[in-house]
Formats: C-alpha cells, structure tokens, sequence
C-alpha cells in the first residue's frame, strides 16, 4: 500500500477538498490519504466555505486540524499532488529523492493550477472544488494505482 499525499499552502481548502474525493473514490486498503500544507498553522479548522461545498457534494468534511507537511512521510512509492507549481517546488526542495513523484494535480488539465478560493465567496470554492473533482477524475483514469475498476 502506498500514500497519497495532497499538499497545498495552508490546509484549509483544496488539499482538504482533494483528498475528501480521492477518499470517496478509493478503497481505504488501496491507498492512505493525507492531506497537508506547506505553512499548516495549529489550531485552525478546514475554510467555512470549503465545509460548506463538501457538504453540498455529499462529501465528508475533514474533522482534524491542518496538518503541516511533513517530508519524513513520503515512502518510497509514494506519491505527492500539489496545487500550483510553486508548491511542487518548495516540496521537490524539501523532498529530492521523492523528485519524479511529486505532481501538479492538474497534471493533464488545460488550467494545470487550482487556484487558492480562500478569501473569496462560496462560487470561488465552488470553482476550485469543481477543477479538483476534474483533475481527480484524471488521475483515476491515468495512473494505475488510483484508478477505480480494480
């Protein structure tokens, strides 16, 4: 078994989305999900807005507190989706030996960054949650580990 591993900045909103769908689609015995930020701070909760739009999915909403990105996580077939490539750098940095396996999760999308909602209104979450399930459904299709008619 392998982990996935969604990293945006701060946890609050699209690791949290992302890994909610990765969870929803995948056996929990395939895969682990986790999801961090980069600059996770303790104590804070996933975004209002984001709770509301997995809600309005179906979706569970994460109960945990952000989680801060930790690189001795990352095993050896692992694999690690970020949402801009700024992200994909910093982690690349902090992780060398883990460098092929670090992603965009927009991977094969035309928008390949999913832009940060926080901030914005619930339309703006609404967008990003509807760019992550795209790029979900892609990494499903494409990579065989997460494909979903195993």
């Amino acid at each position: 078994m392998f982990t996935l591993h969604l990293v945006c900045m701060g946890n609050l909103c699209r690791s949290p989305m992302a890994a909610a769908l990765f969870r929803a689609r995948l056996p929990a015995d395939r895969c682990a999900v986790l999801s961090a930020g980069l600059v996770a701070q303790p104590g804070r909760q996933v975004a209002p807005l984001a709770a509301v739009v997995l809600q309005a999915h179906g979706l569970p909403v994460p109960v945990e507190a952000p989680r801060q990105f930790d690189p001795a996580t990352v095993g050896g077939d692992d694999l690690v989706l970020a949402m801009q490539h700024r992200h994909v750098r910093a982690l690349r940095a902090l992780v060398p030996q883990a460098r092929s396996r670090i992603q965009l999760l927009g991977r094969w999308m035309p928008q390949r960054e999913v832009e940060d909602p926080m901030g914005g209104g619930v339309e703006d979450f609404e967008r990003a949650f509807a760019h992550i399930a795209a790029c979900v459904d892609q990494w499903c299709v494409r990579d065989g580990r997460l494909s979903t008619r195993m």
